[in-house]
Formats: structure tokens, sequence, C-alpha cells
């Protein structure tokens, strides 16, 4: 008898255990999985701007949100404005914090429709902050977007994100001709009924390679070198182009 209920009481645990599980769903349908094409960004001096292939599976009915983004660092502007209402002078510096070298953003419906403008450049206004010396009601964070946005630097649309039924998704993210050798990450968040509901981010590597590393190398380890050679290119690029206009004025 009692190896009846012994095994009676181990049925009914490994029920109840079974029960307790079906009573909890597993988190794997929250889950969001990403791949990226290419992983590394190789600069070379035919570099004109690439594009990052991202592709992945979200929960079913997600909106999407991809983001290229760059780590955050300080700047130091220089402020301009007139001076008696005649004359643009430096004013004084500023100095910004919290400032994502590159942010750019790719949306499946624009954010303010799926609630997602925490993920986007208004955040980006908000996180950054400006020590001034003269007080001026001028949005300086604003304005510094509007710059990186003209250097292509800074970006948010809606136009780089196809999404499937199945809650598989491609991005594709443009990537500009101008950046800096570094770390990066690609972000991807899922959001359902105005909330993130699962999120996945990869590494990419940006790194000089060819001219560019050798002259980046120069310039770090042999200063004097390099000094020499900019002078030199300097010179001989000034005299090719003179020669260039006075070949064009003697044909008249």
């Amino acid at each position: 008898m009692s190896g009846l209920k012994l095994s009676h009481y181990m049925t009914v645990a490994a029920l109840t255990m079974a029960l307790c599980c079906a009573s909890f769903p597993a988190h794997a349908d929250e889950a969001v999985a990403l791949a990226v094409k290419p992983s590394d960004i190789d600069i070379s001096a035919s570099y004109r701007g690439t594009v990052l292939h991202v592709e992945g599976l979200v929960p079913q009915g997600s909106a999407i949100v991809a983001r290229f983004v760059g780590a955050s660092t300080d700047l130091a502007l220089r402020q301009k404005g007139k001076v008696f209402g005649l004359l643009w002078m430096n004013l004084g510096t500023v100095h910004l914090h919290n400032v994502p070298s590159v942010f750019l953003v790719e949306a499946s419906r624009p954010l303010a429709d799926m609630g997602g403008a925490a993920l986007g450049l208004e955040a980006v206004r908000k996180a950054i902050t400006a020590e001034e010396g003269k007080s001026d009601s001028l949005d300086i964070p604003a304005e510094l977007i509007k710059l990186k946005q003209q250097d292509g630097l800074y970006r948010e649309e809606t136009r780089g994100i196809t999404v499937a039924d199945n809650g598989s998704f491609r991005a594709d993210i443009a990537i500009p001709s101008r950046m800096s050798p570094g770390e990066y990450r690609v972000e991807i968040f899922a959001l359902h009924n105005g909330s993130t509901s699962g999120s996945a981010s990869a590494p990419v590597r940006v790194r000089l390679v060819g001219m560019p590393a050798w002259i980046d190398h120069m310039a770090r380890d042999n200063s004097l070198l390099y000094g020499i050679l900019s002078t030199l290119v300097a010179i001989f690029g000034g005299l090719a182009i003179g020669m260039i206009f006075q070949s064009k004025g003697g044909a008249h």
C-alpha cells in the first residue's frame, strides 16, 4: 500500500507541476531575434556610405523600430550671434552633453502613431543637456539635431522596414559616408499597444582600412612626418590648380 500511495502522490505532484507550467506561459513569444549584415563596416578610400541589412523575428502584430546608434559624447560648440544688430561674432562656447555621434531610426509606422516617441529624435533632444554662459531663447539641442540631420548623421524615417504576417521583418538602414571608426549598435524594438514588448541589439564595428587606415596611423604615431606630407600635398595641390587656371587663361 505504501508503494501505491507513493506512486499516487508522485502522480499528483507531476500533474500539479504541469498545471503550474500551463498557468504561466513562456516568454518565447516576446523574444526578438535579429541578424545584421555586414557586421563590420570598412571605410576605405572609395567608401561612400553603405546599407545595413537587418532581418529577424518579432511577436506577431508588433510595430517595429530599428535604430543604428553611436556612443554618446560631449561637444563644445561656439555660439554665434549679432552684436548691436550688425556684426556676427562668437558670443561664447556652449557645452553639450549626452550627444549621440550617430542616431538613425527606421520605423514600420510613424513613432507617434505607435507610441514610440521615446525611441526617436525627440527623446534625443530631451536627453541632450546644454551649458551656456549666455541666456538665449534658442533651443540649442534642437538646432544641433537639425545640423546632424543635414550631415546625414541623424534621421527618422518610416520607409526602411517591411513586416510579414508571421512577425518576420527586414530593415534596410542606410549608413552615411561621414562615419568615424568605433563601436556602434543596431537595436530592434517590438511595440504593441504603445509599449515595448521585446527588444534586441547587435554590435557593428566601423573601421578604417587601406589608405585611410595608413593616414590615421601616420597622424597618431608619426605626427612630424604626417605634417611634412600634409604640407607637401597642399603645396603640390596648389601648384596643380594654378597650372590648370593658367592653361585655361592661355587658351583665351
